[in-house]
C-alpha cells in the first residue's frame, strides 16, 4: 500500500485555500438567509435566465413609466394651480368691474383700472409658471417664458388702442392685436413654441396631454379683456369718461365669456389628473407584482439556506483548528 503525503507548505497552502472558499460561502449563505434571495441568480436558475431577464426589463420598463408619472403629475398639479390662480383672479375682476359700472363717476373708473392692471400681472406671472426650469405653457420651447412682461404687453397695447375715439374702436384694435394670425400677440407678447410638448407615456397604451399654452384662446381672451380693463383710465386714450366706462362694460362682457372657456380647461386638466393617477397607482401595483415574481424566481429555502450556513461555520471552524495546531508543531514537540 503506497502512502501519499504533501509537505508542510503544500499543507498550509491548501488550508489557505479551503479557508478562502469557505468564508466566500460563509458571506454567500449570510446574504441568502438575510434576504431570501440567491445570491447567485445565474447558478440558482441553472441558466435559464429568459424569465428573470423579461421581469428585469419589465421592472426597467415600469420604473421609466413611473417617473414619468410623477413627472407629469407634478406638471399637471403646477398647472391647475395657475389655472385656479387666474380663474380666483378673474372672479375679482368681474365683481369690481360690475360694481364699477353702477358708479359712474371716475373714482370708480380708477379703482378697476388699478385692480385690472394687477390681476393682468398676476395673470402673466401664472402662465409663466415653470417646474425645474421648465416653463409649462410655453410648447416644446421649455427654457423660454411664454409670455412677455406685464408691463411691456400694456404698453404695446396701449399704443394699438390710442387712435381709437370710441369703445368700439378700441375693441376692435384690441381685437386686432390679441386674435390677429401672426399678429402683434404672436410677434411680440407670446414667446413660446407654436408646437405643443408631445403627451407623457403612462404606459398601456395611455398617454396624458399636458400641452396647454399660453397662447390658448381663452388664456388671449382673458388677457385681452383684463388689459382693455386695465387700460381704461390711461390718460393717452382720447375718451370720455362715459366712453371710458363703456370700455369696462365691454371688458366685463368679455371676462365673462373667458371665464366659462377657463373652467372648460380647468375640467379638462382635471381629468388628465385623474388618468395620471389612475397611471400612477397602476404602475405601483404592476411593480409590486413585477418584483414579487422576481423574488419567486431567485428565492432560496431559508431552512435550508441556514442550515448550510452552520454546516460551512463548523466546517470553517475546524479549518482554522487545524491550522492552529499545525502551527504549534516543531521539532522538540514532535521528539519529545
Amino acid at each position: 500500500m503506497m502512502l501519499t503525503s504533501i509537505g508542510d507548505l503544500a499543507r498550509g497552502f491548501a488550508l489557505k485555500r479551503q479557508s478562502v472558499v469557505l468564508r466566500q460561502a460563509l458571506t454567500r449563505l449570510g446574504s441568502e438567509v438575510s434576504s431570501g434571495r440567491a445570491a447567485d441568480p445565474v447558478a440558482h436558475l441553472g441558466g435559464h435566465l429568459a424569465g428573470l431577464a423579461q421581469i428585469e426589463h419589465d421592472l426597467v420598463l415600469a420604473a421609466s413609466y413611473r417617473d414619468g408619472a410623477q413627472e407629469a403629475r407634478i406638471a399637471a398639479e403646477t398647472m391647475q394651480i395657475s389655472l385656479d390662480r387666474i380663474a380666483t383672479g378673474s372672479d375679482r375682476l368681474i365683481h369690481t368691474l360690475a360694481l364699477s359700472g353702477a358708479d359712474a363717476g371716475h373714482t370708480g373708473l380708477s379703482v378697476a383700472a388699478a385692480e385690472a392692471a394687477a390681476e393682468f400681472e398676476g395673470f402673466v406671472s401664472a402662465l409663466d409658471v415653470g417646474v425645474a426650469g421648465r416653463h409649462l405653457f410655453s410648447g416644446t420651447a421649455v427654457d423660454t417664458a411664454p409670455l412677455a412682461p406685464a408691463g411691456d404687453i400694456l404698453a404695446q397695447l396701449g399704443v394699438a388702442i390710442a387712435a381709437a375715439r370710441t369703445p368700439a374702436e378700441v375693441m376692435a384694435a384690441a381685437d386686432a392685436f390679441f386674435d390677429t394670425p401672426g399678429g402683434a400677440f404672436e410677434a411680440l407678447v407670446y414667446r413660446g413654441a407654436a408646437q405643443s410638448l408631445a403627451p407623457a407615456e403612462l404606459g398601456a397604451g395611455e398617454t396624458a396631454d399636458l400641452g396647454l399654452r399660453a397662447d390658448h384662446e381663452a388664456f388671449r381672451a382673458t388677457l385681452k379683456h383684463t388689459a382693455l380693463a386695465a387700460l381704461a383710465d390711461d390718460p393717452a386714450l382720447a375718451l370720455s369718461d362715459e366712453a371710458r366706462h363703456g370700455v369696462l362694460g365691454l371688458a366685463l362682457d368679455g371676462m365673462l365669456g373667458a371665464r366659462d372657456a377657463q373652467a372648460a380647461l380647468q375640467a379638462g386638466l382635471g381629468s388628465v389628473e385623474g388618468r395620471i393617477a389612475r397611471a400612477g397607482a397602476r404602475l405601483e401595483a404592476e411593480t409590486a407584482a413585477l418584483e414579487m415574481a422576481r423574488g419567486a424566481l431567485i428565492a432560496v429555502d431559508p431552512y435550508e439556506a441556514a442550515t448550510e450556513l452552520e454546516a460551512v461555520r463548523l466546517q470553517l471552524e475546524t479549518v482554522y483548528s487545524v491550522t492552529a495546531r499545525l502551527s504549534r508543531l516543531n521539532l522538540v514537540n514532535f521528539l519529545s
